[in-house]
């Protein structure tokens, strides 16, 4: 999921000897080779993507990058740290695409001390799309405005709008926008099975990791396409390898069912750890469940409950009956 970032967020001061995106600090915060996909990802290990990346402002105050992978590298840390929303608003800053949708992304969720405030989200991810398009660095606040105007969030619904914008984007090269647009029109069941299959498959082919994942999961089931479970394995990994969870919590799953290959409860339990870490509820609970009842591992109910706890959290009701059920 690779898309490029604008020329201007690319510019480094003058003494600076690398590319931003070769720094510390870009390879702790995200994805190196994209500033814009590393955007879209979390930040696994916050405290020395936060050291690599304060390192990286002092050093270069004036280069908008380090600033940006800072406040996620924050925002993973601490969601309500307000340090958050000043790195995001500092003079220089302001008004680049992706610094302004970061803040809608703040306003939409209510982080970093700020309202949850969906119309001023969406306000700010309409204002940035209009000004930046087709800048690929102003694509996360399209695409951002089209799922509110498809799920009438922060307005009124626009379901037509919405379709048009990210199959735009799609076409432009934009992979998460065709990964999103799949996700829509299955939630709406208004497209046939070969059709979701075939706008993972682009995202994937742009660069989408969670498209791989998606685009996997079909070939996995034989789903609007032909089965290949190891196609699907080959997704699952180089989805995981980028960092994105569902794709370890799908290969998490071919090792502990044995698909296509001998099982291997360890490789299982590993790749499931990194889902749960990324935020993959199937994966916590999936890994709480071996746990908990010693499904090819000792048993460890506080490490299960916590597990399930931790899909709570992230909203899954499984994970708060399991949880429960423990206490």
């Amino acid at each position: 999921m690779r898309l490029t970032f604008a020329a201007a967020c690319l510019a480094l001061c003058a003494a600076a000897p690398l590319r931003a995106q070769d720094t510390p600090c870009a390879a702790l915060a995200g994805p190196p080779d994209s500033p814009v996909s590393s955007l879209l990802h979390r930040v696994h290990d916050p405290a020395p993507a936060i050291a690599a990346c304060r390192a990286a402002l002092a050093a270069a105050p004036d280069d908008p990058l380090p600033a940006l992978h800072l406040a996620r590298a924050l925002l993973t840390a601490d969601p309500h740290d307000p340090e958050i929303l000043s790195l995001l608003t500092t003079p220089g800053r302001a008004a680049l695409p992706l610094a302004d949708w970061m803040i809608g992304q703040l306003y939409e969720y209510g982080l970093a001390g700020l309202p949850a405030n969906e119309r001023q989200a969406r306000d700010l991810y309409t204002e940035t799309c209009t000004r930046g398009w087709p800048a690929p660095d102003s694509a996360p606040a399209c695409i951002a405005l089209a799922l509110m105007q498809l799920e009438g969030r922060g307005g009124p619904a626009d379901e037509s709008a919405g379709f048009n914008r990210l199959r735009n984007l799609c076409e432009a090269g934009q992979g998460r926008a065709c990964t999103e647009s799949a996700f829509q029109h299955d939630l709406r069941g208004d497209s046939e099975p070969a059709h979701i299959a075939a706008l993972f498959a682009q995202g994937c082919a742009s660069g989408d990791l969670l498209g791989c994942s998606q685009y996997g999961f079909r070939l996995e089931l034989g789903e609007g396409v032909a089965p290949d479970i190891a196609a699907a394995r080959a997704l699952y990994d180089l989805a995981c390898e980028g960092g994105e969870p569902q794709g370890c919590s799908n290969l998490g799953e071919v090792y502990r069912s044995g698909l296509g290959v001998p099982p291997d409860i360890a490789a299982a339990v590993r790749y499931f750890d990194l889902g749960c870490a990324g935020q993959d509820s199937y994966a916590c609970v999936t890994l709480g469940d071996m746990l908990a009842n010693g499904r090819g591992v000792p048993v460890d109910r506080p490490r299960a409950r916590a597990l399930f706890d931790q899909a709570c959290a992230l909203g899954d009701p499984e994970g708060c009956d399991l949880a429960d059920s423990l206490r």
